[in-house]
C-alpha cells in the first residue's frame, strides 16, 4: 500500500469508526441561518462553571473546552459525526510504519497578536505542552507516544511517534490541543493562560475570575472549517460568557432575556423549555465515558469484587436519572458511549437493576447481614462517595444512588468537596466511588483510566491482560481488528466491575429562536464561529 493510499485508508477507517455517533449528533447540527445577520451584534451565554485557565495545555475541565474551540484552531476539524477535515493543516500523510505524520500548513493565518502561523508555532506549541515545568494535563495524554514535532520548511511539520499511535489524528482535533501563539507562550510564561492568543473566530477581550469571559471578532478570520456553511469572520461582534453556577439563577437569566444561550440547562426546566416555540434545544453529545464512577479496586470494601458488583445490580440508572436530573438523559450502561468506537451493546445487559441479586452476591462473596448492614470479618460495608462540590449534578447523583445503595443494607457517606480536595482523596484512593465525566473521541480514553501509572488511574486498579490489549489498539491500524479489542476491554471492565457507568453525558443547551448556526466540533464542543444574533 502506497503512503498515499494508506493515508487515505486511514481517513476513511477514523471516519466509518467514528461515524456511529451520527444519529446522535445530528440533532445539535447546523440551523439555518438568518438571511441578514445583525454584524453588530452581541451575544450573552450563560456559562455553569467557573474556569480553571484559558490554556489549553493546562486546563483539565471539560467545560473549558467549548470556550478554547472559539478561540483557538486545531490542526484539523472534527465533524459532528466525526470526520477529519482539514482546518490549519491543509493535508497529511502518514507513514507505512505508522510512525510519522507529515503536514502541510497553510500560509494565511495569523495569531490575534498579529504574528505568523507556521511549522515553527506548530514546533513551539509542542515543545511548550512536553515540556515538564508546564504540567500539561489533558493535551499531553492526547499527544500519546507522537511527542515530538520537526518543522520540515516554513509550512511542513512532522510528527514523530515512538510507536504507532491509531488515535492521534482525530485526537488532534480536540481543543486542549488548539495553536497557541508562540509570542505569548514566551511573554507570559505561568500567566498565559490570563492572555490566550489563538487564530481562532474569537480574540480574547477580559476575564474576570468567576464572573465573565468576553470575546471579540476576529476581523482577520477567512480560514474557519470549510465544512461549514459560513465563511469569513463570525457574525456575531461579541461573547460575553457570563459564569453562573446556580442552576435556577442562569435559568432566570436566560427568561428574562438577559442571556441568549444557556448551557447545562437543568433538566426540568429542559423537558418544558423543548416545548416552547421561542427556543431551541440543542443537545450537544459530549464523547467518551458518559458520566461514570471509577470504583476503588484497591480500598475496603470495594477491593472486595463482589462489593463492586452489587453495587451495580444495587442501582436503578433510570431512577438515579430522575431523582438527580427530572429524567432529562438516557442512562449509560456500557463503559463507552454509544457514539464512540467499540460500543458494545451486547454489554448493555450485563448489570441490570436487580437489588436481589445484588444481596445474593454479597452473601456469595462471604458477607452478612448484621443489624441491617452488611459484614465481612467484623467490618461493617461502609462506602464513601466523593462528589466535586462546584457542580450541581454531581452531588445530587452521589446521593440518588446513596439511596439505593442504603435500601439493600450498603451504609454509604456521601462527601461534597471542593476541587483541590476533592482531586486529592480520588488520586489517593480515599473513596469508594466518584461520579465524574470523561471526554473522549477515541476508545483509547479508557487506557487514560485503567492503566497504572496513569493519573486518572482513580480506581487504583490493574491488570496485565487489560494493559497488553491497551497496547494493542493503540498500534493497530485496521479498523476491525481495532473494534475486537476495544469489545474486549469493556468487557474485562464490566467483569472485574471497576467502573460503574451511570448517564449519558450531553449538553444540554437552550438558546433563544433568534441565535441560529451554533454548532459544535466532534467530541462535543460548542462553536459559535458560524452562529447568528437576530435582532
Amino acid at each position: 500500500m502506497s503512503e498515499r493510499q494508506r493515508n487515505t485508508g486511514m481517513k476513511t477507517a477514523l471516519a466509518t469508526l467514528l461515524a456511529a455517533g451520527s444519529l446522535a449528533l445530528s440533532v445539535g447540527g447546523l440551523q439555518a441561518q438568518p438571511a441578514a445577520p445583525n454584524k453588530q451584534a452581541k451575544l450573552t451565554v450563560g456559562w455553569a462553571e467557573p474556569i480553571d485557565t484559558l490554556n489549553p495545555a493546562t486546563t483539565g475541565a471539560r467545560n473549558v473546552g467549548p470556550l478554547l474551540a472559539n478561540i483557538f484552531d486545531t490542526l484539523i476539524w472534527l465533524t459532528p459525526d466525526f470526520k477529519i477535515v482539514p482546518l490549519l493543516a491543509t493535508k497529511w500523510t502518514i507513514s507505512e510504519d505508522g510512525k510519522t505524520y507529515s503536514f502541510t500548513l497553510r500560509e494565511d493565518v495569523k495569531f490575534h497578536d498579529g504574528t505568523l502561523f507556521d511549522a515553527d508555532a506548530v514546533v513551539a506549541n509542542i515543545k511548550y505542552i512536553t515540556d515538564k515545568s508546564t504540567q500539561s494535563k489533558v493535551s499531553i495524554g492526547l499527544l500519546g507516544p507522537c511527542k515530538t514535532a520537526t518543522a520540515t520548511a516554513k509550512y511542513t511539520v512532522e510528527f514523530s511517534c515512538e510507536t504507532p499511535y491509531a488515535p492521534f489524528l482525530g485526537q488532534l482535533g480536540v481543543p486542549y490541543l488548539g495553536m497557541q501563539s508562540p509570542k505569548a507562550i514566551a511573554e507570559y510564561g505561568k500567566d498565559l493562560g490570563l492572555h490566550p492568543t489563538g487564530t481562532g473566530p474569537f480574540s480574547f477581550v477580559s476575564y474576570e475570575p468567576n464572573q465573565s469571559l468576553i470575546l471579540k471578532r476576529n476581523e482577520d478570520y477567512t480560514w474557519g472549517p470549510s465544512v461549514l456553511s459560513h465563511k469569513g469572520p463570525p457574525d456575531i461582534a461579541q461573547v460575553l460568557f457570563q459564569i453562573v453556577p446556580n442552576p435556577q439563577a442562569r435559568v432566570s437569566q436566560f427568561q428574562s432575556g438577559q442571556s441568549q444561550m444557556m448551557q447545562q440547562t437543568p433538566g426540568v426546566y429542559w423537558n418544558a423549555f423543548q416545548k416552547m416555540d421561542r427556543y431551541t434545544a440543542i443537545p450537544v453529545p459530549i464523547t467518551g465515558l458518559g458520566i461514570f464512577a471509577p470504583i476503588n479496586a484497591s480500598r475496603f470494601p470495594t477491593d472486595d469484587l463482589a462489593v463492586r458488583k452489587a453495587i451495580h445490580y444495587a442501582i436503578d440508572k433510570k431512577g438515579v436519572i430522575q431523582l438527580a436530573e427530572a429524567g432529562a438523559f438516557p442512562p449509560s450502561l456500557t463503559p463507552l458511549q454509544p457514539s464512540m468506537i467499540g460500543y458494545d451493546a451486547s454489554l448493555e445487559s450485563v448489570y441490570s437493576y436487580d437489588p436481589a441479586k445484588a444481596e445474593a452476591v454479597l452473601k456469595e462473596g462471604g458477607w452478612t447481614k448484621v443489624n441491617g448492614f452488611w459484614e465481612k470479618g467484623g467490618k461493617r460495608l461502609t462506602l464513601t462517595v466523593t462528589a466535586i462540590s462546584t457542580s450541581t449534578s454531581y452531588p445530587l447523583l452521589a446521593q440518588a444512588m446513596q439511596g439505593y445503595l442504603q435500601k439493600i443494607g450498603m451504609e454509604v457517606n456521601v462527601q461534597q468537596l471542593a476541587s483541590p480536595a476533592w482531586l486529592a482523596a480520588n488520586i489517593n484512593g480515599d473513596m469508594s466511588l466518584t461520579p465524574l465525566q470523561y471526554i473522549g473521541v477515541d476508545p483509547d480514553a479508557l487506557q487514560t483510566w485503567f492503566t497504572p501509572g496513569q493519573y486518572f488511574n482513580w480506581s487504583h486498579f490493574s491488570d496485565p491482560k487489560l494493559t497488553a490489549l491497551f497496547k494493542d489498539g493503540q498500534q493497530e491500524r485496521d479498523p476491525a481488528k481495532r473494534l475486537t479489542i476495544y469489545h474486549e476491554v469493556q468487557k474485562i471492565l464490566m467483569d472485574q466491575a471497576v467502573m460503574l457507568p451511570i448517564r449519558q453525558n450531553i449538553d444540554l443547551v437552550m438558546t433563544t429562536k433568534k441565535l441560529t448556526g451554533v454548532t459544535y466540533t466532534g467530541g462535543g464542543f460548542e462553536y459559535l464561529g458560524a452562529a447568528s444574533l437576530a435582532d
